[in-house]
């Protein structure tokens, strides 16, 4: 299934000495094979820590859930799927009443 068949747009990190896009599945420059992959860590950090603490929560590892859960909204505040899992989880620990606190 590709990206686009899913609505999620695609990996876009450009190479900074090229401009070129990096690879989708090396995640590097297709120009001058520089290494992107720390760069895409950075770009899409809120979405690859909801990705990680979707398979713990389904792990049972709710603890390390709401770590992860925390981290990519901070990263990404309206990651709307990160803050439904997050209130899920944080009901299933008890963690709801401290939850809405940090939201304010």
């Amino acid at each position: 299934m590709s990206a686009e068949s899913t609505g999620v747009p695609p990996i876009e990190v450009p190479c900074p000495q090229c401009g070129v896009p990096a690879d989708r599945d090396s995640l590097r420059c297709p120009s001058c094979r520089e290494d992107l992959a720390a760069l895409v860590r950075l770009r899409y950090a809120g979405r690859i820590d909801y990705n990680e603490a979707l398979a713990l929560a389904r792990a049972g590892d709710d603890p390390g859930a709401l770590v992860l859960l925390r981290r990519a909204l901070a990263a990404e505040p309206d990651l709307l799927p990160a803050r439904e899992l997050l209130a899920r989880v944080a009901a299933r620990t008890g963690a709801a009443e401290e939850e809405a606190a940090l939201r304010g």
